[in-house]
């Protein structure tokens, strides 16, 4: 049988509950023990097998577009000079979509778009190439929970 390790807040032991006692975890992951002290989840000290996923693979990747590696249209032709100086290849500028004075810059793979950012000596931090970080509500309501709690 699975056990779950939680560390108690009035004296920081381990206990180990069971899956039923474990479900009635909050959101930040606390329990009341039968005592009425608090306990805090430890996932780190548990050794769960890990399940492979059973979601299917994105058959089409995400296109690898930049927007913090963009520039105003006054830059484009500089940019397209140090394309070339540089050597990168599967790289394009194309204008934001929604800001026509504005160039994206696109890559014909991450894997490119992540060569021409290290060539160029930055770092990039668009979101939905894993810069960025997207919290669920879950996560908020979390993170609400601990920040509300005195210990």
């Amino acid at each position: 049988m699975k056990e779950y390790a939680f560390r108690r807040t009035d004296n920081d032991r381990i206990v180990w509950v069971d899956w039923t006692t474990m479900i009635h975890q909050s959101a930040a992951g606390f329990i009341r023990l039968p005592d009425g002290i608090e306990a805090r989840r430890c996932l780190h000290l548990e050794k769960h097998e890990r399940r492979r996923s059973t979601a299917h693979e994105i058959a089409i990747p995400a296109p690898a577009i930049s927007d913090s590696l963009g520039f105003p249209e006054q830059c484009l032709a500089d940019r397209q000079n140090q394309l070339q100086q540089l050597g990168c290849t599967g790289i394009e500028f194309k204008r934001d979509p929604r800001v026509p004075e504005f160039f994206q810059v696109h890559g014909a793979s991450r894997a490119a778009l992540d060569r021409y950012t290290k060539k160029r000596g930055m770092v990039n931090r668009t979101g939905s190439l894993g810069g960025g970080v997207i919290l669920s509500q879950d996560d908020l309501d979390r993170a609400a929970e601990l920040v509300s709690r005195t210990v």
